[in-house]
């Protein structure tokens, strides 16, 4: 079993359209929901547990 973090920034840029139309955030939320899909396909991963975290803050290495 593994656990697998997801880190999602939600910061107002987050909310910028690319030239398709689609903006930044919902490209991640799709990308989290493509690689979980994937991965429960494979015996081995269905065990796995997910983990989603956001933020909004601007990031400093304190």
């Amino acid at each position: 079993m593994g656990i697998i973090l997801f880190l999602i920034d939600t910061s107002a840029s987050m909310s910028q359209r690319t030239f398709l139309g689609t903006t930044l955030i919902d490209i991640g939320k799709g990308a989290v929901e493509t690689f979980i899909k994937l991965r429960q396909r494979d015996q081995g991963s269905r065990t796995d547990r997910y983990m989603l975290m956001t933020s909004d803050e601007v990031g400093a290495i304190k």
